[in-house]
């Protein structure tokens, strides 16, 4: 007799460092034994500039789409959910095909360009975006001021790599054209008002929809590759930060998700596609009736790697070893993690990190621990704003490799955050199986925002103690990055 299997979502995660592609069930579980990996990454430049290969990133798609299509085996597709790199930049021609460079959140280099956005406080109500180097209005007059190439339509990563395979004009969801600070969050349309400013017309910007509308019907050429893709939808891409939070099932209030993984971020999802935006932080789409509410910053894991490997400090087991016998902050260093500028809450592409107080019996182990001290207390800023837009006081939902490798961390920042730090049974591919409950939300079989609470495997209380040593770091920190930062801020900020 044969036993009919249960159907699967694919999810594709377009990353900065690589495309992965996992299967899930019906209940939003990781499937085993169907999943790929193809590593890509982003090129950066000295002046500042961080650009992605799009097509090894086309390519990365179609080689975990080919995988997974083999893997499967006779099982049945619901469908394929995206999400991305939240904010990218694709300049296309009058027929749709990439012209170079294509920018990311990461490209630093229109920062010069930010003093031609006309003063409008009213921008960051309307697209939810404060002004600064990661999104579009910028990037397209940095493009276009520095490129010979003649761009008629531009879109995002996702969008084309869908584009791709179904044709017609670029579609992209309310969730990606959020990140791209051209979205009014009010409307639902491309903002008016910046699309004059920029000498641009809707049509020239992909179609907005949904991410529940899906693309059907792949292109023949495609078609004959993938068959068992046939007439299955292909669910426009979320952004990663969003999907993230969706999947380490951080949606409910007082539920935020914290992640620390190469960069680092705090969010919250709220039941409105409008909420008020404390100075400071930004406000995305998840879809047309839910938004993400936090800040972002450059540093995370990143820093902890450095850090690691400039002060060549050996093997990360003794190290977390030492770590938990060192008292907070017992060091008397001041550590600003700037090292690639500053995301919330100032927005100062030009900030740079350093580090106050060495004396000669500092010792390495130290500069670590204030290094990963410093990133709390950066994450603690946020929060505290953060804080203003929830109903009860949080619960820190903690995903990202480079935290949930040290339980030393976890307890740092439960104590610098002064409240409940919280891992789950859920694994690091948070993001992936985000989309992939995006998507069965698109088709009924769950809702992805009212999921049964996953099992906590590690809870983490702050201590009072702590917590007041690590205020008055916290307040050196604070202390000596206005000394640092130049008079000059930026709109918004």
């Amino acid at each position: 007799m044969h036993i009919r299997s249960e159907p699967l979502m694919l999810s594709i995660d377009i990353g900065s460092s690589s495309v992965k592609g996992l299967a899930y069930d019906q209940h939003g579980q990781a499937f085993p034994g169907i999943r790929a990996k193809v590593l890509c990454s982003l090129k950066h430049h000295a002046d500042g500039g961080a650009e992605a290969n799009l097509l090894h990133i086309c390519q990365a798609v179609d080689q975990v789409l080919d995988t997974l299509h083999v893997r499967l085996g006779s099982r049945e597709v619901l469908g394929v959910a995206f999400t991305s790199i939240a904010s990218s930049l694709v300049a296309l021609d009058v027929d749709f095909q990439p012209l170079s460079p294509v920018l990311t959140y990461a490209d630093t280099r229109s920062l010069h360009l930010l003093q031609d956005l006309p003063f409008d406080p009213s921008r960051l109500d309307r697209t939810g975006c404060p002004d600064y180097t990661a999104y579009w209005p910028t990037q397209i007059l940095w493009w276009q001021a520095t490129s010979a190439l003649q761009a008629a339509h531009w879109c995002n990563i996702a969008d084309h790599v869908l584009w791709r395979y179904f044709g017609e004009a670029p579609r992209t969801s309310y969730s990606l054209a959020s990140w791209t600070g051209l979205l009014n969050r009010h409307t639902l349309r491309w903002d008016g008002a910046l699309l004059q400013q920029l000498g641009l017309i809707d049509d020239q910007l992909p179609v907005l929809t949904d991410h529940t509308v899906p693309h059907l019907h792949l292109k023949k050429e495609h078609l004959q590759r993938w068959p068992k893709f046939a007439h299955i939808p292909f669910f426009p891409a979320v952004g990663d930060g969003a999907a993230a939070n969706v999947g380490s099932a951080a949606t409910r209030p007082g539920q935020v998700a914290l992640t620390v993984g190469t960069t680092s971020a705090l969010r919250a999802v709220l039941p409105t596609r409008t909420p008020a935006i404390p100075q400071g932080l930004w406000s995305y789409l998840i879809d047309q009736d839910h938004a993400l509410l936090g800040g972002a910053l450059t540093e995370g894991g990143n820093i902890h790697q450095w850090m690691r490997e400039s002060l060549n400090l050996g093997p990360w087991d003794e190290l977390e070893q030492h770590l938990s016998q060192l008292p907070p902050d017992g060091h008397g260093l001041t550590f600003v993690p700037s090292f690639s500028g500053e995301r919330s809450p100032h927005y100062n592409p030009e900030a740079t990190g350093t580090l106050h107080g060495l004396k000669l019996s500092t010792r390495p182990l130290q500069v670590l621990q204030v290094g990963m001290e410093g990133i709390a207390y950066r994450l603690a800023d946020i929060a505290q704003r953060l804080s203003t837009a929830l109903e009860v006081r949080p619960t820190y939902f903690a995903s990202g490799q480079a935290v949930l490798s040290s339980n030393v961390w976890l307890q740092m920042l439960s104590d610098v955050l002064d409240a409940p730090v919280v891992v789950t049974d859920i694994p690091d591919e948070a993001t992936a199986r985000g989309a992939a409950l995006m998507g069965l939300g698109a088709l009924g079989v769950l809702d992805p925002f009212d999921l049964p609470d996953r099992r906590i495997t590690a809870a983490f209380e702050p201590s009072v103690q702590a917590h007041q040593i690590y205020q008055q770091a916290m307040q050196r920190q604070t202390h000596l990055m206005h000394l640092l930062r130049p008079a000059r801020t930026l709109q918004n900020a």
